[in-house]
């Protein structure tokens, strides 16, 4: 009978100090956003003071949660999870200014809670700066050079090695995706290129010829002819491509041979990497500035909604405050204006564009 009165004296203060508390007002102030949340806990016998603190605790987590999910893309949230458990959202107190609980109830063995919260939004940023999280992913890319000295096919291409080390020094990834394996033939592979995933398919033809051993005291030259051409997989776009030709000596036909085709790669390998790895960098990253943003709730669900888009790849907010926001939305295909025609589709929201270019898009949330 005693814990039985216990437990309905600490039910009716729990609701006490939750219309209390519920009737303080919370305003943001420079430097922090009010963002609402909630949080549960399980209520262990009939420990209704536990249950609310660890409900509590959790709605402030979550409160921070959602900043950081604001400021930092979806693939970082996973892959650095314990360094933000670590340095970010196991630290509430240093970033949650003030809160207020907006509701508490009981809701059969779990107690949840509501609440606003002062989120020093501008510390949060500065903090994931600093922790230098966001590392944009190398590019994949896969070859496949048809390489021949004469008429005779070389099993293994000295152009297509050479080609991997300058792509692999510029900042790509070699797919581990062989296009030898995936298509009978280099045209099959350029009208169904689709089914290979890189982020770029380099195909081409390289072929060493005889020139001459005249003259040459003892050595013999060959000159090396190349074409290869950059596709993007998504789309079979060719955005790039090289016709080049040099030439080699050696001592025997098959070493000049083989130089020639080094020697051609290497002429144009590091500016060819070097140039697709910028072109890429550029088309993969769209801006959005967007206005009209009442709060970080309204935020992360515009940032959410894009992050759903089938273009996009992944998207975080670069900057927020006085209700406008940068966006940077790193794009797996597509392009500016196929995610503005997104975004004015969107049912959930009434985003306006004002502006497309091929980069960047401006907009206004009413």
């Amino acid at each position: 009978m005693i814990n039985y009165l216990f437990t309905c004296f600490t039910a009716l203060l729990l609701l006490l100090l939750g219309c209390a508390t519920g009737r303080i007002g919370i305003r943001p102030t420079p430097g922090a956003e009010v963002v609402e949340t909630e949080g549960q806990a399980p209520i262990i016998k009939d420990d209704l003071i536990g249950a609310k603190n660890t409900a509590l605790s959790e709605a402030q987590r979550a409160a921070l949660g959602l900043v950081v999910g604001v400021y930092v893309s979806g693939e970082t949230l996973v892959s650095k999870a314990t360094l933000l458990e670590e340095n970010i959202l196991g630290q509430t107190e240093g970033y949650i200014e003030k809160y207020t609980i907006a509701k508490e109830w009981r809701e059969g063995n779990f107690y949840k809670i509501k609440i606003k919260a002062a989120v020093r939004k501008e510390d949060l940023a500065k903090k994931i700066n600093e922790m230098q999280l966001e590392e944009k992913p190398a590019p994949f890319v896969a070859f496949w050079i048809d390489e021949s000295i004469e008429d005779k096919t070389v099993e293994s291409s000295v152009v297509e090695s050479q080609l991997m080390q300058d792509f692999l020094s510029a900042g790509f990834r070699i797919s581990d995706e062989k296009p030898r394996k995936i298509f009978t033939d280099q045209q099959e592979a350029e009208k169904t290129t689709e089914k290979i995933n890189t982020d770029i398919l380099i195909l081409g033809n390289a072929v060493s010829r005889f020139v001459t051993d005249k003259d040459l005291a003892g050595l013999i030259s060959y000159r090396a002819t190349v074409l290869v051409k950059a596709i993007r997989p998504t789309s079979r776009e060719v955005f790039a491509t090289v016709d080049d030709v040099s030439g080699g000596v050696d001592i025997t036909n098959e070493a000049a041979a083989k130089a020639s085709l080094k020697r051609v790669a290497e002429k144009f390998g590091k500016d060819f990497a070097k140039k697709l790895y910028e072109i890429l960098q550029k088309q993969a990253m769209i801006t959005l500035r967007i206005s009209g943003i009442n709060d970080l709730n309204e935020l992360n669900l515009v940032n959410r909604l894009i992050r759903s888009f089938i273009e996009v790849k992944d998207s975080r907010v670069r900057s927020y405050s006085d209700s406008s926001a940068i966006i940077e939305i790193m794009l797996r295909k597509g392009s500016a204006p196929d995610i503005a025609r997104r975004l004015e589709q969107l049912k959930e929201q009434k985003i306006t564009i004002t502006s497309a270019t091929q980069y960047e898009i401006e907009a206004i949330k009413k």
